[in-house]
């Protein structure tokens, strides 16, 4: 990794952040349970979000092993978003890949914005973050951690700051794009009539794209739980 330059030299992952020169190494195991939802709904479990489509391929060719190919990741991202049938600006959190690598960082926002233009030209709606600024790339568990955090940003209803990125990566055009990136503790509001909904993007070295559609419980698990406000 340090003869691929691919290690934060000041020990800290900035993603989406200037001197974003390399990630941090993490470890970590997720585990998430999978049911469909009428069967949670009718043992009255608790349900912390519902997978709304999910999509992954292989980038194919690219300039290097550790190069993504942002044709291939809006291809990914806009065939997710077809599956969910919903509309970009439906979207009100994405968890991003953010590796904090200059390369990779600026390659994903470029491929989301790819894949959010084809139905909007809404500039800077949609707040971005990565947890991987707080624990590092945990590599084969680094997209189980994005959709922990999403969970749990979805279960207190609010959007956490992604850290070491006061100061944006300068090869990132966000004024431009549909994002920005979440900078303090906020509420998560969702847009109108819509239900808290996330954007999960996750790619790894050698290729492979995936990609998560998540929202909210509906209402009635909520009710049974005992938090309807």
């Amino acid at each position: 990794l340090c003869q691929k330059r691919m290690v934060s030299l000041d020990g800290r992952c900035h993603s989406y952040g200037a001197g974003d020169d390399g990630f941090v190494p993490g470890e970590g195991v997720g585990t998430v349970v999978l049911k469909p939802l009428r069967r949670a709904l009718e043992d009255g479990d608790r349900i912390y979000g519902v997978i709304r489509a999910s999509a992954y391929d292989h980038a194919g060719r690219s300039n290097g092993y550790s190069a993504p190919n942002p044709n291939a990741q809006a291809s990914l991202i806009t065939r997710t978003l077809q599956k969910a049938g919903i509309h970009p600006e439906s979207i009100s959190y994405i968890e991003g890949h953010g590796t904090g690598t200059q390369l990779g960082d600026s390659i994903e926002i470029a491929a989301l914005t790819k894949a959010f233009q084809q139905q909007t030209a809404k500039k800077q709606f949609c707040p971005i973050g990565c947890v991987k600024s707080n624990i590092g790339h945990s590599e084969s568990a680094a997209g189980v951690a994005g959709l922990a955090k999403v969970l749990l940003q979805m279960r207190h209803r609010k959007l956490v700051p992604s850290i070491h990125s006061e100061e944006l990566n300068p090869n990132i055009e966000l004024e431009s794009s549909p994002f920005y990136v979440q900078h303090a503790l906020s509420e998560w509001n969702a847009p109108a009539g819509e239900p808290r909904r996330a954007l999960i993007n996750s790619f790894g070295a050698g290729g492979v794209n995936a990609c998560l559609v998540v929202e909210e419980p509906p209402q009635t698990a909520l009710v049974q739980e005992g938090r309807e406000s």
